[in-house]
């Protein structure tokens, strides 16, 4: 029955919409019936119900209802419509036409969708969800309403919102993926309409419609791949003409990378162009795009993406700042959207090697992001990363320094909110406090910032006390010396502000109103307080503006700051209410944060030294000794300078002194010696049976136990220790004869000494008279003890006999009233006699190792008393002290050296024993002279900062203030009187002079040109003063003899000649030392002035040949760091030859010339005027013959104009002073005029070339052959050269000692080559072997020894027996080795590059064998003629060097460069060319 009805109502309905009424509300009403009836009709219905149907398919299918004017008919006629659809499904009802109006209509209704509160959203709902679940949707393809579905995709695109229930978007996204799944080609429209939602830029769309956009593409990415991609591949290479539309293709792969990264896979290659594409702002916005992709949280970077993620990184070495800084901030997102990717190490590496970059905002972008991501997460950033970062802290740029150090403190405080976190190490980054610590040496930051930081940056406000002090006992045993010294830096200077503080304070409080008298002393506090200050001139006027204030607040916080009984919490919160009343505008804010900081006790207070004493009691059941250490040691350190503290803990105190434990009882003693004089009143008050303690430990405790109880007992006491001192001195004297506890009992002894004479000096004579008898001249009964050699072999007896050392020597080192203390001279003899000895008397027998030890002891002990006694020290025990760093064993050395060093840095000793680290040195840039030249450069600046400081203060100087150019005194004193120095007149071995030339250079660099070294030509920023005081210095030493000995003035004075010397070689530019001619007052124990007839003499006095040319050269010579500088140097112009092919083939002449050209002008200045026709062709047309008959005029003029020079005769001496190195630059003074006779020795210098009348530049041609003449031609032209123009001499010397290498003309002309005929030995098998090369031109062998082989080129270097270095291709050289030559013998290392050793040759056959091949030595002596050689290789042995071995002279490795040598195939023919292109090097090299 009900089917019927309803098949009754839906005709009646029908036939009613057929005719529709003129009233809407009358339409509506039908329309909503035959919706309803509709919607309970099921699919596939029976036929008699379709029948029914009929009438409302043909009416709802009119263009009457289809596009009626009202919204709300339309809305209904599309639900039926839809109803309809759904119960004939799968069937069309309607044709195509029909068809396409209603999806017109349909589509029209979705508009309505973006109002949710319309009462037709609902029936919008429904036909939404029809058209998705059912399908039709796909019927618009088949029609091809494509169009209509980009309409409808943008409906979707524009209603769509988050307010929307789940089942509308559900719905778009079926209805948009079907039709794109459905469709056969994707229509451009359509794919632009799809695309426009994507970016987070594009604000006409919604949220909702992006990630609909997103859910579509990842649906649907197979369908859309090819056209998505064809779309970027077009953008990505600048193709617009694919699609006219303004997308942000960038926007648009941003998305797709995050709904189907698959699609991008085909435009890497692209993406990876724009990363290196030429145009800045696409290269950025490439960098934009790829770092935020691969900063996307939950995305892992593809396999696919990885060469582009690479070359992404590689943009942090991009040539644009801020492209650079755009890829840090990037990488450090990616890690923090991930920290656990698997790229992450790579990152942090890449971004750690740009905290060297040069732009200081790259620099602190890193720090930034290494920073960030530690604090985000500390497993991330490893301790080692961050300490590398920490080294920011010394960036030349302040603010990089400055941000450095706030971000970590930052990092320190995250830390210690975060270390209770089982992932965090609790000492990886205990470290941070000390490099804050240490920047208080820096002059960028003030020691007030430095303090702010510890006290209020350093750790959280709100971590309780007991964390701080825990964080603090760690940080304190990751400290240095350095840092532990800045931390009692900062606590010194806030002692002695609290104490002047409090002063004025009281002042105050005691003195009303303005009276003079309390301004004076007022003024005065002041000025003492601003001396802690940074800037002490702005610190002093903010005390005096401090001083006017009248708000009684201020001074009521004030006072409360500087309360040591104010804890943390409440200190920290009067600063801040102090600062609050002062105002940031005010202008003593900033004054008053700072000092509010110093003079508090926020750093350290009564909390914390009571939570110290409290961790000790816990860890010592732990056992934790490295914690237990460093408490003990940072209550030292409090106690020293705060001992105030300890006052309510003295109870604690001596309960650790009950300890078992030696670290903590040693702490302990320690403690009490440096607080016990403020906590002494308590101490008697609450413990009775301290006393007895510490006497225990004084006789039965370690050593330090002992030392530090006897000074506790002095401080706890009224009298400063006498009465218990002398009780405790008598039972110790007592003891002595018993030798229990006997290392204890002399240390207490010592100190007694030190603290209360008075009491030492009652049985003192017991004491000396034990220690000689029962230990010093004790002898080691001990069978064997002789055989000790091990430095850590040292046996008891010796160690008792250092301890009685150190025991006499306290004696003489009081606290109070040491100058009226008699005996010292006796003491000093008996260590005479030990550093003489090793031992007290040279009878009594031990091994060597004790007697290193006993010198050692000796030596520091005169380093001790010097500093009270060094006026009673005899100048021959002063020079034994300093050959203690002579030593045989390197321990002793180093020990000796490292005390030297500490007592002048800590100003306890002389600077005259600086001498040691000179004599420390065994040869040229060894570990031993680096150290040296360190050690030497702070004394030097130790001394100069004293020296401003005295100056500054214009306090009355005495003589013997000792200025670092006073050393130089001492330093040739006790080089002429070291045993190794030779006899000045007997001795002409400049090997002999080596050590003394490297000690005096190495000083006089540093204190002339700071820690430059000699290498440095720069001087106009020295000190015209300290050069004067050098040269006065010398010259005074000069016209002084000796006061020891009297025959050592000569040496004397020829070490000063050498210093005078270099003096001038270091500073050129300086005055003339002959016009100096101030005299200078030397110690009287070292020299004294001569006598008037001898003083004229003395000016009369010629100049020591130690300080000649020829000496100078040799010396210099010495001063490179190795030989493979040499061979660098001597293969420079080698490298404009290494263009050559795989096969090895020879240069060709004229492209050699072309790479001779472009060499040549890199070296020349740039002419004003240049001709662009000039230029154009200039690599193209090379005359070559040209240039060859142009240089032949050349050869032509320079021989006429060297045959009329006059040269005149250069004063020679008879030592042997091999050629100098013609790589180092000839320098000389701007100022001077050179004559003929320097301008000649330059040339023989620096181009081989003697130019004196004995050496003959022109020689006869009696026994000549062509190769000479050729030759002899060519060093006329550098004559010429170098005589021409005065001006031009500097720079011609530098051009031709670069380019007058010589070389042979196989090397370049390939017009022959010779193979190895003589063996099968190759490769490395060669190194070490000595062989004989073949040179064609002089038809002749030259012995020299394979140092070395190349595998790579296949070149062997060959070191000539007369020094000359070559890399050869043996395979293309005819040699021969030489049978039984082995491995030659190895030359001393301060020979390796000169050796004055050297055989003296004839004069002619030395001229002659000169221009064929180098010779082994240049030295010519006085009064030799020359004598016109056949040519023959003769050679004369000197008297002094008959005893020479062949092996000695085949070892010397000379330091000049070669000379220019050219050989041709034909000896005859090709001569002229040979010259020709020679002098071709020399044009354009």
């Amino acid at each position: 029955m009900a089917q019927k009805l309803l098949q009754e109502q839906l005709r009646e309905v029908g036939s009613k919409l057929e005719n529709p009424p003129a009233s809407k509300d009358a339409l509506i009403k039908l329309l909503k019936q035959a919706a309803s009836f509709l919607s309970e009709l099921e699919q596939s219905p029976l036929p008699s119900m379709l029948d029914a149907m009929k009438p409302c398919l043909s009416a709802t299918a009119k263009e009457e209802l289809l596009k009626h004017q009202d919204r709300d008919v339309r809305v209904l006629v599309a639900t039926c419509i839809c109803e309809i659809t759904r119960i004939t499904a799968p069937e069309a009802p309607y044709s195509d036409d029909v068809l396409k109006d209603i999806f017109n209509l349909i589509v029209s209704t979705f508009s309505g969708l973006n109002d949710i509160n319309s009462p037709s959203f609902e029936r919008r709902v429904v036909i939404l969800e029809t058209l998705a679940r059912y399908r039709s949707c796909v019927v618009m393809l088949d029609l091809e309403c494509h169009d209509l579905i980009n309409e409808m995709f943008n409906t979707f695109f524009s209603v769509i919102s988050d307010g929307h229930p789940k089942n509308v978007q559900t719905s778009m996204q079926t209805i948009m993926v079907l039709i794109l799944d459905e469709s056969e080609d994707i229509q451009e429209n359509l794919l632009v309409t799809l695309l426009s939602p994507l970016g987070r830029k594009r604000i006409e769309f919604s949220m909702a419609a992006r990630r609909l956009a997103m859910n579509v593409i990842e649906h649907c990415a197979g369908k859309l791949e090819h056209s998505i991609r064809h779309f970027l591949v077009s953008s990505l290479s600048g193709d617009s003409s694919y699609l006219d539309t303004s997308l942000d293709y960038h926007e648009v792969i941003y998305d797709i990378y995050q709904c189907a990264p698959q699609i991008l896979s085909g435009i890497i290659p692209y993406m990876t162009g724009e990363l290196l594409t030429d145009k800045l702002e696409i290269r950025h916005k490439a960098v934009q795009l790829l770092g935020e992709l691969f900063a996307l949280p939950g995305y892992s970077i593809a396999e696919s993406f990885q060469p582009l993620f690479s070359e992404f990184v590689k943009r942090l070495t991009d040539r644009v700042v801020h492209v650079r800084v755009s890829v840090i901030e990037h990488l450090k997102n990616c890690l923090l959207s991930n920290t656990s990717r698997p790229e992450a190490p790579m990152i942090i590496k890449a971004l750690c090697d740009r905290l060297l970059d040069y732009d200081e905002n790259v620099r602190k972008q890193v720090v930034s992001a290494i920073y960030d991501l530690a604090c985000h997460s500390m497993k991330v950033i490893s301790a080692d990363t961050a300490k590398r970062v920490a080294d920011r802290l010394r960036d030349k740029s302040l603010s990089v320094k400055r941000y450095t150090m706030e971000r970590l403190a930052h990092l320190y405080k995250f830390y210690c909110l975060n270390c209770s976190d089982d992932s965090v190490n609790n000492e990886d980054f205990e470290w941070i406090p000390g490099r804050i610590l240490r920047c208080l040496y820096d002059k960028d930051f003030r020691s007030e910032t430095i303090e702010f930081i510890m006290c209020g940056m350093l750790f959280p406000p709100d971590l309780a006390t007991r964390d701080r002090v825990k964080h603090w006992i760690k940080a304190f045993s990751a400290l240095d010396k350095v840092e532990v010294k800045a931390l009692e830096q900062i606590l010194l200077q806030k002692q002695r502000l609290q104490i002047e503080f409090q002063k004025c304070l009281a002042l105050r409080r005691t003195h009303q109103g303005d009276a003079p008298e309390l301004q004076k002393r007022l003024s005065g506090s002041f000025r003492i307080m601003s001396r802690m200050f940074h800037d002490a001139a702005n610190a002093e006027e903010g005390f005096q503006m401090l001083h006017q204030l009248k708000d009684l607040n201020i001074w009521k916080l004030l006072t409360s700051l500087l309360d040591d009984c104010t804890s943390f919490c409440k200190a920290w919160s009067s600063r801040e209410e102090l600062l609050k009343i002062l105002g940031e505008k005010h202008p003593l804010y900033e004054f008053m944060s700072m000092l509010s900081v110093k003079c508090s006790y926020l750093l350290f207070n009564k909390e914390h030294v009571k939570e110290m004493i409290l961790e000790v009691a816990e860890k010592k059941f732990a056992r934790d000794s490295k914690i237990i250490l460093s408490c003990m040691d940072l209550l030292t350190v409090i106690a020293s300078f705060s001992p105030q503290l300890f006052i309510g803990s003295e109870d604690d105190l001596v309960g650790l002194l009950k300890e078992d434990d030696d670290i903590i009882k040693e702490g302990a003693t320690h403690v009490l010696a440096k607080a016990g004089e403020t906590i002494r009143e308590q101490l008697a008050t609450t413990s009775s049976s301290i006393d007895l303690l510490l006497e225990r430990l004084c006789v039965e405790g370690t050593r330090k136990q002992a030392k530090y109880s006897v000074q506790a007992l002095a401080a706890i006491t009224k009298d400063d220790g006498l009465k218990s001192l002398s009780v405790l001195y008598k039972r110790l004297v007592d003891m002595l004869e018993e030798k229990t506890h006997l290392l204890s009992i002399l240390q207490s002894l010592g100190c007694i000494a030190q603290t209360a004479m008075p009491v030492f000096e009652t049985r003192e004579d017991e004491i000396v008279e034990f220690l000689k008898k029962k230990v010093l001249e004790r002898s080691d009964e001990v069978s064997g003890s002789s055989d000790k050699i091990e430095w850590n072999e040292r046996s008891e007896l010796c160690s008792l006999k250092i301890f009685g050392i150190k025991t006499l020597v306290k004696s003489y080192l009081p606290v109070k009233d040491a100058p009226s203390r008699t005996g010292i001279d006796e003491l000093v003899g008996m260590l005479r006699n030990i550093l003489m000895y090793g031992n007290i008397s040279k009878d009594l027998p031990s091994s060597a190792v004790d007697k290193a030890h006993m010198r050692l002891t000796a030596a520091k002990s005169i380093l001790r008393l010097s500093r009270l006694w060094d006026h009673r020290i005899p100048l021959d025990v002063f020079y034994m002290t300093l050959r203690i760093s002579e030593e045989l064993y390197p321990q002793s050395r180093k020990l000796f050296i490292n005390k030297v060093h500490q007592y002048i840095k800590e100003r306890l000793l002389d600077a005259k024993y600086a001498c040691a680290f000179l004599l420390n040195i065994d040869q040229y840039q060894s570990p031993e002279y680096k150290e040296a030249k360190h050690n030497i450069i702070e004394v030097v600046q130790i001394c100069q900062q004293l020296k401003l400081r005295q100056l500054s203060m214009q306090s009355d100087m005495k003589d013997s203030v000792i200025y670092p150019e006073s050393i130089l005194v001492y330093l040739i004193h006790a080089i002429a009187h070291h045993a190794s120095c030779p006899d000045i007149n007997e001795c002409r071995d400049l090997t002999a002079f080596e050590p003394i030339y490297w000690r005096l250079h190495l000083f006089l660099s540093v204190l002339l040109h700071g820690d430059e070294g000699w290498q440095s030509g720069s001087c106009a920023d020295r000190s015209q003063d300290c050069y004067a005081t050098v040269v006065s210095i010398l010259h005074s030493i000069k016209c002084s003899k000796d006061t020891v000995d009297c025959a050592k003035s000569i040496i004397s004075h020829a070490i000063s000649d050498l210093g005078l010397s270099i003096t001038k070689k270091l500073i050129p530019d300086q005055a003339d030392s002959s016009e100096i001619t101030k005299v200078v007052s030397l110690p009287g124990n070292l020299y004294k002035a001569h006598e008037k007839n001898e003083e004229n003499a003395m000016v009369n006095c010629e100049q020591s040949w130690l300080s000649g040319e020829g000496a100078l050269a040799h010396f210099e010579s010495l001063m490179f760091d190795d030989k493979e500088e040499i061979v660098s140097l001597a293969n420079k112009d080698d490298i404009i030859f290494e263009d050559k092919d795989k096969d090895d083939n020879e240069v060709p002449l004229g492209k050699m010339l072309k790479l001779l050209k472009s060499h040549g002008t890199k070296k020349k200045k740039p002419k004003l005027q240049t001709s662009n026709t000039g230029l154009k062709n200039k690599d193209e047309d090379i005359d070559v013959l040209g240039m060859v008959r142009e240089i032949n005029l050349d050869l032509v003029e320079a021989a006429h104009s060297a045959q009329k020079m006059k040269i005149n005769e250069a004063s020679t001496m008879d030592v042997l002073t091999p050629k100098r190195k013609r790589s180092r630059s000839f320098k000389r003074s701007s100022s001077s005029n050179l004559d003929m006779k320097r301008h000649t020795s330059f040339i023989g210098s620096e181009l081989l070339i003697s130019a004196s009348p004995e050496t003959h530049i022109f020689p006869s041609s009696k026994g000549k052959k062509k190769g000479d003449r050729s030759n002899t031609e060519e060093e006329t032209f550098n004559v010429k050269k170098f005589s021409e123009d005065p001006k031009k001499k500097t720079s011609g010397s530098k051009s031709l000692s670069n380019s007058g290498k010589k070389r042979k003309i196989r090397s370049i002309s390939g017009l022959s080559k010779f193979s190895s005929n003589s063996s099968h030995v190759r490769g490395k098998d060669l190194i070490g072997c000595r062989i004989k090369v073949w040179w064609p031109l002089d038809k002749q062998f030259y012995v020299g020894v394979v140092r070395s082989y190349d595998p790579e080129k296949r070149k062997h270097s060959i070191l000539y027996d007369d020094g000359d270095v070559e890399v050869l291709q043996l395979k293309k050289e005819k040699w021969e080795l030489i049978p039984n030559g082995g491995l030659p013998e190895k030359p001393p290392k301060n020979r390796l590059f000169s050796s004055h050793e050297q055989l003296s040759c004839d004069p002619s056959s030395q001229r002659n064998d000169k221009f064929r091949k180098r010779p082994a030595t240049s030295s010519v002596g006085k009064g030799q003629d020359s004598k016109k050689g056949s040519g023959e290789d003769v050679r004369k042995v000197p008297e002094s060097h008959v005893n020479e071995s062949k092996s000695d002279v085949d070892s010397k490795v000379d330091s000049e460069v070669s000379d220019v040598h050219l050989h041709s195939q034909s000896e005859s023919d090709d001569e002229s060319s040979g010259t020709s292109l020679s002098f071709l090097l020399m044009k354009f090299a």
